[in-house]
């Protein structure tokens, strides 16, 4: 059976799959960067975004759709070239803290759209935690990119 999905149901999909893709994401940087401080803060904000997931998966479950799952081949290609990066770069530290300011200004833009699909304001909840946790992240990697060299 074919089933149209509502945009709502669209948007938290994306916006679970930017979650997991950021989760990843961060977690392996925390193998590329060479300062102890910033892996350990990459993995804070991985653990804290992690916690999202779930309620995401159950919104969506709730709306009669199944919860959505990076394209791993995409996420791949994307570490590799961080991974490549890193390697050819003496300093990849603040290259890869911009990347991750960039991703967590998309998880801001994705939450606006979702908000503004959600008439009942069933997830305004849990949208403003993830946006304040987005936000959160975003003046932390800043902090960070600060202190790193250019």
């Amino acid at each position: 059976m074919f089933r149209l999905l509502s945009d709502l149901e669209v948007s938290l999909n994306e916006l679970l799959v930017a979650c997991r893709e950021s989760v990843d994401h961060f977690r392996d940087a925390t193998r590329i960067v060479a300062a102890e401080k910033v892996a350990q803060e990459l993995t804070h904000i991985a653990d804290a975004r992690e916690k999202f997931i779930p309620a995401l998966e159950q919104q969506i479950r709730e709306l009669g759709d199944l919860p959505a799952m990076p394209d791993p081949d995409k996420e791949d290609s994307e570490m590799l070239l961080h991974h490549i990066g890193a390697a050819v770069s003496d300093d990849y530290t603040n290259a890869l803290l911009q990347q991750r300011i960039a991703a967590e200004k998309n998880i801001l833009s994705l939450i606006d759209k979702t908000r503004a699909l959600d008439e009942p304001n069933s997830n305004n909840k849990l949208l403003n935690n993830l946006r304040a946790d987005a936000g959160n992240a975003i003046e932390k990697l800043s902090a960070l990119a600060e202190q790193s060299p250019l």
